[in-house]
C-alpha cells in the first residue's frame, strides 16, 4: 500500500489586525490549528466558533476554513475536507498548503486527475514543496504513470532527503518495475529515518524475497513482527520464505496465524489452502480455497489451487472445472493448462490433453514436464516418432527429470 502524504496542517489562525507581538492563542485557536492532541470533532468545533465570530479575514480566514477541512480529514468526511478546501482557495488562490490538503484528501477518495492537479497548483505557488512533489507522485504511481511518479518522488528526496514516506513509496514502486536492488537501498532509507517502521521490513522482506534471499527476508519478518505481533501480512510473508526454504509446518504455522489474524484475506486463505493440500489434508484446502475465492473471484491462482486439490480427490470433473475457470480469467495461463492436460490424460481424453499440452509448451516453450506429458500423450495417440522426439527433447531440457528418462527407456530408446 502506498504511504498518503500527511495532510499539512495550516498556521493558526490570527486575527486580521494582530500583529507578530500580539497576544497568545486562545482556546478555540489552539483548537482549530489542532494543537495539544486536540480530537477531530473538537476541532472543527473550535473552528465553527471562529468561523462564526466574523473576526475573520483575508488569509487567517482561509486558514479557519483550511483547518477545519483538515479537522474533517481526520474524521474520514473526505467531502466536507475538500469542500472546506476549496473555500480556503477562493479566499486565497495562492494558499500552498490549502493545495496540498486538498490534493491529499482527492488521493483518498482515488480521484487522481484532481489530485494531481491541485498538486500541480501547489508546485506552481511553492516549487520547494517537498510535500507537493510526494502527493503528486503517489498520484502518478495510483495511475500507473511510473516514470512520472518516479521524477516525482526524485524531486521530494531531493527537497526532503529526510522524507521517509517517499522513500517507502519509490521502494514499492522500484520493486514493481523489477529493480530489487533499489527498492531495498530506499527500504534501508526509510529504515534508517525510522527504525519502528513495521511495512518497511515487512516490504524489504518482500524484496530480498524477490532476489531470493530468504534467511534476509525472514529476519526482516521477525523484526517486523517484534514491533507489532499482530502484523498480519509479515506472516503471510514470513510464510511463503518457508514454503521456498521447503520448510513446509513453519510455512503452515505462519498461514495458520496470518487467517487468524487477518479473516478477511483472500491471500492468507489461499496460502494456507495450498499449504494444507500439499501436507494431504485436502477436504480443509478445499474449504480454505472456496474461502479465497469467495474473497476474491477474480484470482486464476485459487482456482487452478482448488483444482488440483479435487484431482487429489480424484474429482476430476471438478478439478476440469476449476482448471477451465483459471483458464477464463488467464487465457496465457500455462500451468493451469498444463494441469487440466494431466487431468484429461487420467480421464482417457487423449485429444484434448494433447491440446492442453501444446498450449503448455507454446507458453513455456522450454519447460520440461509439458514437452515429455505431450510426448506421454503422443505415445497414447501412436504418434511413437512424435512421442520419442518431445521425450528426447524434455530429457535434454532436464537431464535430472525422470519422467522422459523412464519413457524413453519404457519404448527401446537408449538416450
Amino acid at each position: 500500500m502506498l504511504a498518503i502524504a500527511a495532510v499539512l496542517l495550516a498556521a493558526a489562525p490570527r486575527a486580521a489586525s494582530a500583529q507578530q507581538s500580539g497576544p497568545p492563542l486562545s482556546t478555540d485557536e489552539r483548537r482549530c490549528a489542532g494543537l495539544s492532541a486536540t480530537p477531530p470533532d473538537a476541532q472543527a468545533a473550535s473552528c465553527t466558533v471562529l468561523l462564526n465570530s466574523g473576526r475573520y479575514v483575508g488569509d487567517n480566514l482561509a486558514i479557519v476554513h483550511a483547518n477545519r477541512g483538515i479537522a474533517y480529514a481526520r474524521a474520514g468526511d473526505y467531502d466536507r475536507a475538500i469542500a472546506e478546501f476549496d473555500t480556503a482557495l477562493r479566499v486565497n488562490p495562492s494558499y500552498t498548503r490549502a493545495y496540498i490538503s486538498r490534493g491529499n484528501a482527492l488521493l483518498v477518495k482515488r480521484d487522481f486527475e484532481r489530485a494531481i492537479a491541485s498538486f500541480d497548483q501547489a508546485i506552481r505557488f511553492d516549487p520547494r514543496a517537498a510535500a507537493s512533489f510526494m502527493g503528486r507522485a503517489t498520484a502518478y504511481d495510483a495511475k500507473g504513470e511510473l516514470d512520472r511518479a518516479l521524477a516525482d518522488y526524485d524531486a521530494a528526496l531531493r527537497l526532503d532527503p529526510n522524507m521517509a514516506a517517499a522513500y517507502f513509496n519509490r521502494g514499492l514502486m522500484l520493486r514493481r518495475r523489477g529493480l530489487s536492488d533499489r527498492a531495498i537501498a530506499d527500504y534501508d532509507q526509510a529504515l534508517r529515518l525510522n527504525p519502528r517502521d513495521v511495512a518497511a521490513y515487512n516490504n524489504r522482506g518482500i524484496a530480498l524475497a524477490d532476489k531470493g534471499e530468504h534467511d534476509r527476508a525472514i529476519a526482516d519478518y521477525d523484526a517486523a513482527l517484534k514491533l507489532d505481533p499482530n502484523y498480519g501480512l509479515a506472516y503471510l510473508n514470513r510464510g511463503l520464505s518457508w514454503n521456498a526454504k521447503k520448510d513446509a509446518e513453519r510455512a503452515l504455522t505462519d498461514f495458520e496465524a496470518a487467517v487468524r489474524l487477518a479473516p478477511d484475506s483472500a491471500s492468507a486463505y489461499g496460502h494456507r489452502g495450498t499449504a494444507l493440500q500439499l501436507k494431504g489434508d485436502t477436504d480443509r484446502a478445499i474449504a480454505d480455497l472456496d474461502k479465497a475465492i469467495a474473497l476474491d473471484p477474480r484470482n486464476a491462482g485459487y482456482f487452478g489451487s482448488r483444482g488440483n486439490a479435487w484431482r487429489n480427490r480424484g474429482r476430476l470433473d471438478r478439478a476440469l472445472a476449476d482448471y477451465d475457470q483459471a483458464i477464463a480469467l488467464t487465457p496465457n495461463n500455462w500451468l493451469a493448462y498444463y494441469d487440466r492436460a494431466q487431468t484429461h490424460y487420467l480421464l482417457g481424453n487423449f485429444r484434448e490433453a494433447l491440446a492442453d499440452a501444446g498450449k503448455t509448451a507454446e507458453l513455456n516453450a522450454n519447460w520440461a514436464p509439458a514437452i515429455s506429458l505431450r510426448g506421454l500423450i503422443q505415445e497414447k495417440l501412436g504418434a511413437k516418432d512424435a512421442a520419442i522426439a518431445d521425450l528426447r527433447r524434455a530429457a535434454a531440457l532436464d537431464p535430472a527429470f525422470q519422467q522422459p528418462a523412464d519413457a524413453l527407456r519404457r519404448l527401446g530408446i537408449m538416450r
